[in-house]
C-alpha cells in the first residue's frame, strides 16, 4: 500500500509508521492524557515490551535514573514535559536489559493541535550507553546535565 493510498484523516505517525520502524532510534507517541498511542521497533526492543501494553505512565517500564536508581514516575520526560508545558530536552535515564545499565538519552517534544491546543508528547531516544563506557564513568552525570 502507498501512503497516498491511505484517508486524509489518517494520523501522521500511522501514515509514517514503516518510516518510524526502520529508525535506529526510539519513537513513542504519547496522547494529551499520557497514554501511548505508538511506539516504533527500537522503542519497543529498548523498554523491552512487545505491544503498548506496559508502555503507559505507569512505570511499567522499570526505567532508572542514570545512576541505576528508581526513576519516579515524576521524573519520565513525558511526565515532566506534560506538566511543565514545555519539552524536555537530554534526559537520561536507565534500563537494564540483560543486567547491564543502558543509558537513554530521551527528548519529549510537545506537538499541538491546530487549534493550539496540546494534541500529543513526542518522546524520541537513543542508547548512549556506548559513549558512556568510550570516556569513563565519570559520564553519567555529564551527559544527563
Amino acid at each position: 500500500m502507498l501512503l497516498t493510498d491511505l484517508p486524509a484523516g489518517v494520523d501522521t505517525l500511522v501514515r509514517y509508521g514503516e518510516l518510524l520502524s526502520g529508525l535506529d532510534i526510539g519513537i513513542l507517541s504519547h496522547s494529551s492524557d499520557g497514554i501511548v498511542e505508538y511506539a516504533n521497533d527500537a522503542a519497543r526492543n529498548w523498554l523491552g515490551v512487545g505491544g503498548l501494553s506496559g508502555l503507559g505512565l505507569d512505570n511499567t517500564w522499570s526505567l532508572l535514573d542514570a545512576d541505576g536508581e528508581h526513576l519516579a514516575l515524576s521524573q519520565l520526560p513525558a511526565v515532566q514535559a506534560l506538566c511543565a508545558g514545555r519539552p524536555v530536552i537530554g534526559r537520561v535515564v536507565g534500563r537494564l536489559l540483560g543486567g547491564e545499565l543502558h543509558l537513554l538519552r530521551m527528548d519529549a517534544i510537545l506537538i499541538p493541535s491546530f487549534d493550539g491546543r496540546l494534541e500529543r508528547v513526542v518522546t524520541a531516544f537513543r542508547d548512549v550507553s556506548a559513549g558512556r563506557q568510550a570516556l569513563g564513568s565519570g559520564v553519567a552525570g555529564a551527559i544527563s546535565e
